[in-house]
């Protein structure tokens, strides 16, 4: 099955994964040089998500996973049986990261926006904006003490002004 992330989520990921990425692997038979993410993108993956996937793997499944991934690549005579050592060598290359619950509670994310101050604040210009429209929707009464302009009255027909 492949994994596709969803679209916009690699172009928040930031340059910590270019080792691996860019790193060599290979020359096919055709003489073409063979990175991970051309070999990524081969396989109609994306390679930002899943250098953030391995990146969260510990090291020896992250290796297993790339070397099952790296032995798709038959074009390049030396790939299949050196697999794993290819793949223990590029993984190398890729960022330690922090577990999944560090990352959510350093980033704050949405979950700590909607639990504190930005809540309260979003409450409050909810508020405002629903006192302004209150206060400009509201019928005006006539100030005490003023007349109402005069309004004088048309003419009748044939009558002379």
């Amino acid at each position: 099955m492949k994994h596709r992330a969803q679209p916009g989520v690699s172009r928040f990921l930031g340059e910590e994964f270019n080792p691996f990425l860019f790193a060599f692997i290979g020359t096919d038979r055709a003489g073409g040089q063979l990175s991970v993410v051309s070999a990524l993108a081969r396989l109609d993956l994306d390679a930002w998500a899943e250098a953030a996937s391995l990146a969260r793997l510990p090291r020896e499944v992250a290796a297993g996973k790339l070397a099952v991934l790296l032995q798709k690549f038959t074009e390049i005579p030396r790939i299949v049986p050196d697999s794993s050592a290819i793949a223990a060598r590029l993984i190398a290359l890729l960022p330690r990261a922090p577990p999944a619950a560090q990352v959510i509670a350093k980033s704050g994310g949405p979950a700590a926006f909607a639990g504190g101050t930005g809540f309260a604040i979003v409450c409050i210009l909810a508020l405002l904006l629903a006192m302004q429209f209150v206060h400009h929707a509201a019928p005006r009464p006539a100030a005490p003490g003023l007349a109402a302009p005069a309004v004088a009255a048309a003419p009748a027909a044939g009558t002379p002004p």
